[in-house]
This record gives structure tokens, sequence and C-alpha cells, in this order.
């Protein structure tokens, strides 16, 4: 985005940013039309914007949909999530010290997981996931628990998408999904039993913002032959407040990798 005018160069900012702050209210995602609607910007000055804020990585198009971007969670990453990570992190490795199996911290990002950080030890991991990794919500115990705690327009947004099958155990009937999630709310723990990969199962357990609103969650995730998600589910649910308490105490950055 060239800028050679100080008054252009503020014009253009601002209309970008109205891009941008449009998006913050709409994780799932807005088409052009209705993106240019309520930036209240001419259709064709939203298109040029929204394209160009795409090569920088700010935003993403899915389609013919424009989302918040994997380069703006980046950015935001020293403040917001590395403030999760430093608060987190004692009690991740608390948790794998009590289990032996691999550990994730995730956040919610759009319709996606977000992984945030995970810890294995020596043992090799289950989990074939790095940093940086996106999931979806539906088939994995994170973004289920994520989820059980978000809003309707989410879930609805999610459904819409479709609830891809990944393997013969993926819920991919809405009912069924509703039926899961509402378990989740009432249990605080999410179960994902070799729904996104064969062989391999997991619990999660969501954290929370000042709201309620399912910002982010931990795991853990061992292989099916040997793993039994309930025997640790308490250690999770446990951790989780252990951390969701600390990190709403000691500071305000809950919005972190979604809306």
């Amino acid at each position: 985005m060239r800028i050679t005018d100080d008054r252009v160069g503020t014009t253009v900012l601002s209309r970008a940013f109205s891009l941008l702050d449009v998006l913050r209210e709409e994780a799932p995602g807005l088409g052009l039309a209705e993106l240019a609607r309520r930036a209240g910007l001419p259709k064709a000055t939203a298109f040029r914007l929204a394209n160009q804020l795409v090569e920088l990585k700010i935003l993403e198009r899915n389609g013919l949909e424009y989302r918040l971007g994997q380069k703006l969670f980046e950015l935001g990453a020293g403040t917001r999530s590395q403030a999760l990570r430093a608060v987190a992190t004692p009690y991740l490795e608390d948790l794998y010290e009590a289990v032996h199996e691999t550990v994730h911290l995730a956040v919610l990002n759009g319709t996606e997981v977000l992984y945030l950080d995970k810890i294995s030890g020596r043992r090799r991991p289950t989990a074939s996931t790095e940093v940086g990794d996106r999931k979806p919500l539906h088939c994995t115990a994170l973004g289920k628990a994520m989820l059980a705690f978000s809003s309707t327009e989410l879930l609805a947004s999610v459904v819409e998408q479709g609830l891809e099958r990944r393997t013969r155990h993926t819920i991919a009937v809405p009912g069924l999904l509703h039926q899961q999630l509402a378990r989740v709310r009432e249990s605080g723990v999410a179960y994902d039993r070799e729904e996104y990969d064969l062989g391999v199962t997991c619990v999660a357990s969501p954290l929370l913002d000042r709201h309620g609103r399912g910002r982010g969650a931990i795991s853990v995730t061992g292989p099916t032959s040997r793993f039994q998600p309930e025997r640790v589910a308490a250690a999770v649910r446990t951790t989780a407040l252990g951390i969701n308490r600390q990190w709403v105490g000691s500071t305000g950055h809950q919005e972190s990798g979604g809306r």
C-alpha cells in the first residue's frame, strides 16, 4: 500500500481500519458488499483495500468472504497471546508432569482452533500438531470446549460451513454436535475420540473471558491404544480453572484469537 501524501495516507489508513473494525465484530467473515456497507465505503474502495490487506496477510479471503488474518494475530501475539502463554506455561508444565501425555494451549481464531503452545517432553508426540497450526472447531476437543461457550452466531456459522467428516468418528450431524456441546457446558470438558485423527484421543477444557465466552482452551492428547481421557479430565479441568483465574484476574487481554 503505497502512500505519497500525508492527507491521502490518513484517509487510506482510516478506511483500512474501518474494514478491520467491522471484521473484529464478525469473526466468521463477511462478503464484500456487506463489508463495504458496514464500513461505510464504496464497494470498489472496499474491494481494493481488502485485497491489499489480503496480500499483506492482515485479512484472509475464504471463498467470497473476508476475515481477520493470521498476520494480524501475529502482530498481537506480543501482548494478548503472549500474556496468556506466560500465565499458562507453569500450569501446562505441571499438567504434563502429572499425565505425561501431549499438552496443548489454543485460542479461538475465527471459526478455527489456533495452537499457541505444545508440551510433549521426550516421548514421541501422538498429535501431529505444531504451534501456529489451525484445526476445525467441530472435530477437536479444544474446538468443542471453546464452541460450547461461544455465541450462537459462531456455532451457526460453523454448521453452515459444513461439518467436514475427517474420520468415520467425526460428528457431522448438527443435532448430535449440539447435544455434545450441551454436555460440555455441564461438565466443563470436551472430548475428541478419534474425530480428527484415527488413533488419537483428546480431552480439553475451556478458558473463558469475563463474559463467560470461550476464548481459549487447554487439552491433553494421547494414543487411543493406551490413553483414557476420563482419567485425566479432572486434572485438565482443574488446570484450566487455575489458568483462567490468573489470566482474568491479572490482565484484560481475553480477546485474543477470536471474537
